[in-house]
Formats: C-alpha cells, sequence, structure tokens
C-alpha cells in the first residue's frame, strides 16, 4: 500500500533530508551526540567559523534536529530528535553495502581481464 503525505509533510521531509545533505552539519549532529555543546567549542573542535557553525546550527534547528538551552548568556545545542541517528546509520549501511557491491563487481572485472 502507498503511503499518503500531504504537500506539508513533503516539505518537511525534504528540509529535513536538506539539512542532513551537509558534510559539516552531519559533523556537527556527530559532536552533538556525545551532549550539549556551545558554538565556540564546537568551531574549535570542527575547525569551521564561529558564524559558519551558527548558520549550519541554524538549519539543523529549523529542521527540528537540534534546539538550544540558553543558560544566562550561554547557548547550549543538544540534539532534539535522536532519530537522525539511525537515519544515518541506514545511509551508512546502504553507502556500505553500495561500495561492497562495487568492490565484488571491480574483482570480477579484474578476475575476468587477467583470466581471459
Amino acid at each position: 500500500m502507498a503511503m499518503t503525505l500531504s504537500d506539508d509533510m513533503v516539505q518537511m521531509v525534504v528540509r529535513r533530508l536538506r539539512a542532513i545533505a551537509d558534510e559539516s552539519r552531519v559533523r556537527l549532529l556527530a559532536h552533538l551526540k556525545a551532549g550539549p555543546a556551545n558554538v565556540t567549542s564546537l568551531s574549535r573542535e570542527l575547525k569551521l567559523a564561529q558564524a559558519s557553525v551558527s548558520k549550519h546550527l541554524a538549519v539543523l534547528r529549523d529542521a527540528g534536529l537540534v534546539d538550544v538551552e540558553r543558560i544566562g548568556t550561554q547557548a547550549r545545542y543538544f540534539i532534539a530528535d535522536e532519530s537522525v541517528f539511525q537515519l544515518c546509520q541506514i545511509v551508512c549501511d546502504g553507502v556500505a553495502r553500495h561500495l561492497q557491491q562495487q568492490g565484488q563487481v571491480l574483482k570480477k572485472l579484474r578476475h575476468d581481464v587477467f583470466v581471459s
């Protein structure tokens, strides 16, 4: 049975997928998995400009993947939806399978070239 999605839901799904379709944002998510962090520490750890980290965090926040907790003048970002890691694992597993299949095809091609 086909799944029916409203136009609004499709837009939200696409926004979330776009949010994680960036190397810096995936790295930010991986760092935040260990626990909340502020822009300064994330910037230092990822070797990115603070403005860039803030921009990426805003995209992730807009997609509902991270949120912010304000403590005095500090803003600490944290994972708001842990299911993002399940999605990342599914993608990683798919990449691993794809690479394994490519390796098997390459191995067969090499074998065929040298055996022929």
